[in-house]
């Protein structure tokens, strides 16, 4: 079942738990995640970005219409499609392919130029698409990029509340001490500023976004579901079960290789919805 993000993650407020969002790569991921979801009983967020979307020579409506004829395999597992960290002109070529969710990544921009840009996202989107958007700037890799350790700035409640009167945008990606991919490019792990999650939890009622949550302790995650974090987005953690899996069974067939892999993400992505809570929400 094809979901808009903003109700499903509407859901997720209510019931007090997160989605985990995965950033798929390949047709295999695309199939864990649902097998995932399926063998969880869990509600699934199936993300890409314009960059992965180049590298793999496919287009969005091409990606759209391949997860909606996967999902035909699994009418009871409730989905949506989801543009990571687009620039505006990607955000806007996501929209035209189909994409009934996207994020505007305006975390280098100034404040007014992210509210500028976000709000007229929000009125092309309409009601029934949903748009994320950051406040603040989560640093690490994204990409072939990198937003160096210097340059993250917390995520501000004040401008946050502005933002969103501002914008009317549907749900917010915070900065909090999380970090994009592996963390080697810093002198220390993620650490969450949990006292500044629950300010900005109380400072406005739309469902909250942790992004780069790969690596960061389970505890931790689950501390931040409960301070009104709604969706968690991984990519790294996926990416290395598929690689370490493709490595070890290098010597087998294409078919059996990756097939291990396959089974080596769902076994990954499953955990991550018992970490977040969304495992058993779906009857």
């Amino acid at each position: 079942m094809e979901f808009v993000m903003s109700d499903l993650l509407l859901r997720a407020q209510t019931g007090k738990y997160a989605i985990p969002a995965i950033d798929v790569f390949n047709m295999e991921s695309v199939n864990a995640c649902f097998m995932a979801a399926d063998k969880a009983k869990s509600p699934v967020i199936l993300m890409s970005c314009g960059y992965e979307l180049r590298q793999d020579h496919i287009t969005y409506s091409d990606l759209v219409g391949i997860i909606r004829t996967i999902a035909k395999r699994y009418e009871s597992v409730p989905y949506c499609i989801h543009l990571d960290h687009g620039t505006e002109d990607e955000c806007y070529q996501a929209l035209e392919g189909g994409f009934p969710s996207i994020m505007y990544d305006g975390s280098a921009d100034s404040f007014n130029d992210n509210v500028k840009v976000t709000a007229a996202l929000k009125k092309a989107a309409g009601a029934n698409r949903c748009v994320e958007a950051e406040v603040g700037r989560v640093g690490g890799e994204e990409g072939k990029g990198v937003t160096p350790e210097s340059t993250i700035i917390e995520s501000d409640p004040t401008e946050l509340v502005e933002f969103l009167d501002k914008t009317g945008t549907d749900t917010i990606a915070v900065s909090i001490g999380n970090i994009h991919g592996t963390h080697g490019f810093v002198k220390h792990a993620p650490r969450l500023n949990f006292e500044l999650l629950e300010t900005l939890h109380n400072s406005c009622d739309v469902p909250l976004v942790l992004h780069g949550a790969s690596g960061i302790p389970e505890n931790d995650i689950r501390r931040a579901v409960t301070l009104g974090i709604c969706k968690v987005n991984y990519y790294t953690q996926i990416y290395n079960a598929f690689m370490a899996s493709v490595k070890k069974d290098i010597a087998l067939t294409a078919e059996e290789c990756l097939g291990n892999a396959t089974d080596a993400m769902v076994k990954e992505i499953v955990k991550l919805m018992d970490m977040c809570g969304s495992a058993g929400q779906v009857p």
